[in-house]
This record gives C-alpha cells, sequence and structure tokens, in this order.
C-alpha cells in the first residue's frame, strides 16, 4: 500500500523530524549543518528522481509526543517519523506550556501570532518576549522517570503504526562530562539508559534506531561545542552520516523502483 502510494504522488516521500534543538541549529551550528540537512541533503543526492519533503516540529516536552503525532498524521502524514530521543528531560526540570501539550499546532499559531503583534507594535513600547507572554499557561514537570519515558515512546510509535508510517529513533547521544551545566539529578549515566530504552524498543517493535551513545563514544570531546552538552560541527556530521542510512533502508522499502537511483558509496 505504501509503495503504491508512493509512486502514485510522483516519486515523493514526506520526512517528519521531531525534536529540540539539535533538529534546528544553534550558536556555534546553523541550520544547515545540523544532521537534519545534512542527512536530507545526502539523501537527495543518492535519490535523484524522487522529491524529498521535509518537516521539522519542534517536540518542547515528550509529554507533546502524541498530540503532534496525531495531528501530522491526520493533516500531513509522512511517510517516515524520525523521533529523536533525548536525555535531558530525565536529568531536569522543564517548563512547558500547556496549551502545546494539549494541541501543539495550535500553540505554534499563537506563537507566530504574538510575534507578528509584537513586531507592529510602536518601537518605543517595551517589547514583550512572546514566550513570557504565554508563560502563565506553563507547568514545570519534574525530571521523567525512564519507564514513563519508554511508555511514551511506545504509544508513539504505536500511532505511526496504526497509520504506516516508518519509524526513526534516534538516541540522546552520550553525555560531555566537561558541560558547565548543571542539573537537578546530575547523572551522566542517565544518557546511556535513554539509549539503552531506545534500542530496546527498537527491537521490541520492529523500528529502526541510531545508536547515538555508540556512535559518539568512539570519539572525544570534539563531538561537542566547548563545555557544553550540545553537538559540534563534526558531531552532526556523525549522526547525519547514520541517519541517513537508516533513512536510505527505509525509502529503498516504500519505492523499490527508485533503488537503482543510489549512487556507488560505502554502506
Amino acid at each position: 500500500m505504501q509503495e503504491t502510494a508512493v509512486r502514485s504522488q510522483g516519486g515523493k516521500i514526506k520526512i517528519l523530524f521531531l525534536g529540540q534543538c539539535l533538529n534546528y541549529g544553534y550558536e556555534g551550528v546553523d541550520k544547515s549543518s545540523t544532521f537534519v540537512s545534512l542527512a536530507i541533503s545526502n539523501l537527495a543526492a543518492r535519490f535523484p528522481h524522487l522529491k524529498l519533503q521535509l518537516d521539522r516540529k519542534h517536540l518542547y516536552h515528550p509529554r507533546g509526543l502524541k498530540s503532534i503525532l496525531k495531528h501530522r498524521l491526520l493533516l500531513a502524514p509522512p511517510d517516515i517519523a524520525v523521533i529523536s530521543v533525548s536525555g535531558i528531560f530525565t536529568a531536569k526540570h522543564t517548563r512547558v506550556n500547556t496549551i502545546y501539550e494539549m494541541a501543539p499546532e495550535v500553540m505554534d499559531t499563537v506563537r507566530s501570532f504574538v510575534q507578528k503583534i509584537e513586531a507592529r507594535r510602536n518601537k518605543t513600547a517595551p517589547y514583550v518576549n512572546p514566550e513570557i507572554s504565554l508563560d502563565r499557561f506553563s507547568t514545570l514537570h519534574p525530571p521523567l522517570p525512564l519507564d514513563e519515558y519508554e511508555r511514551i515512546v511506545k504509544e508513539g510509535v504505536e500511532i505511526c503504526q496504526a497509520r504506516e508510517c516508518r519509524v526513526v529513533l534516534v538516541g540522546p547521544g552520550r553525555f560531555n562530562e566537561d558541560t558547565v551545566e548543571r542539573y537537578a539529578i546530575p547523572d551522566p549515566g542517565l544518557w546511556p539508559s535513554v539509549n539503552r530504552m531506545v534500542l530496546k524498543l527498537s527491537k521490541s517493535m520492529n523500528v529502526s534506531a541510531v545508536d547515538t551513545v555508540g556512535l559518539l563514544s568512539e570519539h572525544s570531546g570534539e563531538v561537542f561545542l566547548p563545555q557544553n552538552i550540545r553537538w559540534s560541527e563534526f558531531g552532526h556530521r556523525l549522526v547525519a552520516g547514520e541517519v541517513e542510512r537508516a533513512l536510505a533502508s527505509q525509502i529503498i522499502s516504500l519505492a523499490p523502483g527508485h533503488s537503482l537511483g543510489l549512487s556507488a558509496r560505502p554502506q
């Protein structure tokens, strides 16, 4: 059914990436240098006869995963969903907007609307940050227990599978012990624990997964920005290669008639 759908769309495959700042870039790594952009760019070169449509959605907290997936699968269903599973939510309190948890797409619209209003204000008037304007609707969540995190991710995978959407899980990567950031539970062991949970779900639910901890553990501190848990450009390139391989396998399964468009490159 999926293969027929792909061909009927003229070889178009929609890929949804769900995650945090690693998906969008930050100071030191611009958007074009993220693992998302690099993986999609490389895949476009490998599959020149396919149109890869990229969609990114910010996952502010795992509790919003179910709502986002249900909405995207209803209105703009992806063929493949790439879900980044972060270790940070098990290590610190996270402030999340209640509206986002119930209806993330509504929250995005509200934020955009507030930003437009602020842009039209008299420049002499005090600036009001949209996030602060909406802060009254926020809830402070404690660190997420690992078993609850597993349940949330499993539920998200089940939602995708029910709608014939392929899934690729991306683990959290290892913790940078040289970071200057502090957490309520400063336990570097949480990151590999979350990664093991990802690999466990991958096996039990028959979905692809990227062992990011294993990948980054083969390298030293150059995979991070200095004194930070965020990946450097080099770290993003490493992860992009693994995500590319996982997605390539799914794309070939979805559109086997296009597999001849693969360029000759090592797997």
